[in-house]
């Protein structure tokens, strides 16, 4: 038996009584105030250590890990105090510490209320000498704060794995405990706390992005602009001076003054701040003020500063480090970015996969492995049964003109067989595919580049190259389609001393299928950043997959440490 175990014995045993005593009477007394809990003469240490070996007895926890990993700090140290002296029962100066952190830790989007309750709070603020029972709990309630504090800034506090992806395959081996100790021992919770933040610039931006829009929200927020007509340059209208202000408020409009002539003119400068709104909202930057503009600049900053905590929680599920050289597509914002030793070599527009219809292009990682020079497609069951087979029935030459192929199975040298009634039927039962054969016409363009993996999802090149220009191009049945595939083909090959722009341009156009192994695989991430910074500033993209209402409802509903 453990010696947690004997002491909870001795306890249950006493029936009560021994708690009476130890707890100083306080059983008997009604309720008081934080300050009840203060007295001038500090308890004898074994008083203290069956507190705590009560309260950890009694104390509910989230999950058995959480459990385990408080059970075992207190374990190993023979249920002493961990945040209070151990002569006088005062708060260490390490406490104090760690509770600054947490009175700032809603800077990096989290909320000290996830990790300890208001009323020991309040008494943690109180100074003077603990009795046993109230010196338990708070100190149980600083370990558990900092233990669950920090498993969220490591990994999140969302772990529901249909709204999160398993970015990480390089988990911190340390123990949640030895994490609590190595703090304790340094005087310093707030240097293991701070090595647990994302070490990427992207969640620094964003905590920088979060300070400022809460900045703006405790100066009033913005105004909202009415509705009325589009605003074009040359207009005039009274709804202008407000856009002026709300312009100026994020930045967009340097210089908000104007004369008595153009106070309410759409002149060219706001035309101008206007389409640096556009660019960071991903809307067509025309310099107009449309419906989709309109709501975009109404939306309220309390919305915004949401949104900044979603994507800091995102954040702190990607993994440590992405690689040397990678690649990341961000759905939301319809953008791919090629990454060299931490320079970014390529940036391109992508076409992803549409809202309807599970179209939605998965959010995951993988590892690129090869590349297809004029690839066939494999059509899916579904688009075949539904877009292709009733073309097919109608028109005998709809295939053959656009290069389908009805074939047994899905391999590079399966035989075309006829496009008969039959056959078409046996498509449609499941027992023969559609293929289209590479060329220019094929669907997925002249190179695709293979990660594989259980959702059927690739980068791949397009015939259809003027769906680039949109703003919003959620367009695909679930790949992504890239803007510039020569460049990201140069880019994957980059290893490889025999492939160069030319001999790249030559198997994209001449031949048949061919496919070229990559010297090395090459670590792609499919993410999902609904907020996000560039140079044009805080940018904020459409919820297309309705991810981040999931997330929040997560959010919510998680408690603290949840690992």
């Amino acid at each position: 038996m453990t010696r947690h175990r004997v002491l909870r014995a001795e306890l249950r045993t006493l029936a009560g009584l021994c708690a009476a005593l130890v707890l100083a009477g306080c059983a008997s007394s009604p309720p008081r105030a934080p300050q009840a809990s203060v007295t001038k003469t500090p308890p004898p240490p074994d008083a203290v250590k069956q507190a705590i070996v009560h309260r950890l007895d009694t104390t509910p926890h989230e999950t058995p890990a959480a459990r385990a990993a408080l059970l075992g700090f207190y374990d190993q140290r023979d249920d002493a105090p961990a945040w209070f002296a151990p002569d006088a029962r005062t708060p260490r100066d390490v406490s104090g510490q760690f509770i600054d952190y947490l009175k700032g830790i809603d800077r990096q989007g989290l909320s000290r209320r996830h990790y300890i309750d208001s009323t020991t709070w309040a008494a943690l603020q109180v100074p003077g000498v603990r009795r046993p029972d109230a010196l338990a709990r708070q100190d149980i309630a600083l370990s558990r704060a900092f233990l669950g504090l920090a498993r969220d800034i490591d990994n999140g506090r969302v772990h529901n794995a249909a709204i999160r992806s398993d970015w990480r395959h390089d988990p911190d081996p340390t123990n949640d405990d030895a994490r609590l100790t190595t703090a304790l021992q340094d005087d310093d919770p707030s240097q293991v706390l701070n090595a647990l933040q994302p070490d990427h610039a992207g969640y620094r931006e964003l905590i920088a992005a979060l300070a400022h829009y809460r900045d703006i929200q405790s100066a009033g927020g913005w105004p909202r602009i009415a509705s009325g007509p589009t605003l074009r340059a040359g207009m005039q209208d009274p709804r202008i001076p407000t856009l002026r202000e709300r312009l100026h408020i994020t930045g967009d409009l340097d210089d908000p003054s104007t004369t008595a002539t153009t106070a309410r003119t759409y002149t060219p400068r706001l035309a101008d701040a206007v389409r640096h709104f556009q660019r960071r909202h991903g809307l067509d930057a025309d310099g107009r003020v449309g419906p989709d503009t309109l709501t975009a600049l109404d939306v309220p900053v309390g919305v915004r500063i949401d949104t900044l905590k979603l994507n800091l929680e995102r954040w702190r599920w990607m993994p440590r480090h992405f690689g040397l050289r990678y690649i990341a597509v961000n759905i939301p914002a319809f953008s791919l970015t090629a990454v060299d030793d931490g320079v970014t070599e390529l940036a391109m527009n992508v076409i992803v996969g549409g809202a309807h219809d599970n179209r939605a292009t998965p959010v995951f990682a993988d590892r690129m492995r090869y590349l297809i020079f004029r690839p066939f497609w494999n059509v899916p069951h579904h688009i075949a049964v539904d877009e292709i087979v009733p073309h097919a029935r109608r028109d005998p030459q709809y295939m053959a003109d656009r290069g389908y192929q009805i074939v047994k199975a899905f391999a590079p040298h399966a035989t075309p067989l006829p496009v008969t009634p039959q056959h078409l039927s046996d498509v449609v039962a499941g027992r023969l595919q559609i293929r289209q054969a590479g060329g220019r016409g094929n669907a997925l363009g002249l190179v695709k580049f293979m990660f594989p993996n259980p959702y059927a999802v690739y980068l791949h090149s397009t015939p259809a190259t003027s769906l680039f220009s949109r703003s919003q191009r959620d367009l695909s049945h679930g790949c992504v389609r890239v803007a510039d595939p020569v460049a990201l083909a140069r880019f994957a090959l980059a290893g490889r001393r025999d492939w160069n722009t030319a001999r790249i341009q030559q198997a994209m156009h001449q031949g048949g299928r061919q496919r070229v192994n990559l010297a090395q695989p090459l670590p792609v991430y499919l993410m999902y950043w609904t907020a996000f910074v560039n140079a044009d500033g805080v940018n904020f993209r459409r919820d297309i997959y309705g991810r981040d209402a999931r997330l929040g409802q997560a959010l919510a509903a998680a408690p603290s440490g949840s690992a």
